[in-house]
């Protein structure tokens, strides 16, 4: 898994254009509970999540890309294993502009693979990243049931500010 994120970072950096201090990384992992989630099994969802992501995209299969708002910059990569954000710490010191782009983007991006007719999950997990010291540390932020309510996208605010906000202290 170590190789895995630190590959996905790889990708971030290239897009960012931001140095490898992979410990100044967090990645927001999105998963739903089984099947795959790439523009091949899921090819409306991603056209919508094209959509909702433009002028930044397209992002095509297995790939990347960079979204910017309001000066802030993360990386959307898409895996077969769900979507994941790549956010630079040290770039993006969790400003309101970001989290709130952040939030706006899961909650998209929820509630589109909830409206996929084929396939539709029954929830998502979502987690945070991070490496340290070499090793991955994974942390589950929140898992919500679909489709989404009004308090359970509280939560989700709650649970991506938290994490954002504590890291970009450090």
């Amino acid at each position: 898994m170590e190789k895995k994120l630190q590959e996905n970072i790889d990708r971030a950096i290239a897009l960012l254009k931001t140095p490898k201090e992979y410990e100044k990384y967090i990645s927001i992992k999105l998963s739903p509970p089984s099947g795959c989630c790439c523009s091949d099994c899921w090819p409306i969802a991603w056209q919508r999540i094209n959509s909702a992501i433009a002028p930044c995209g397209p992002i095509k299969h297995e790939g990347d890309v960079l979204i910017e708002v309001n000066g802030d910059r993360f990386v959307l990569e898409q895996h077969e294993s769900g979507p994941e954000i790549i956010i630079y710490l040290a770039l993006a010191t969790a400003t309101a502009t970001l989290v709130k782009a952040i939030i706006d983007l899961i909650t998209t991006v929820i509630k589109i693979l909830s409206s996929e007719d084929r396939k539709q999950p029954s929830r998502i997990k979502i987690s945070k990243r991070i490496i340290i010291k070499g090793k991955v540390q994974e942390e589950k932020l929140i898992e919500i049931d679909i489709p989404m309510s009004k308090d359970m996208q509280k939560h989700l605010e709650e649970a991506i500010k938290q994490p954002l906000n504590n890291l970009s202290k450090k």
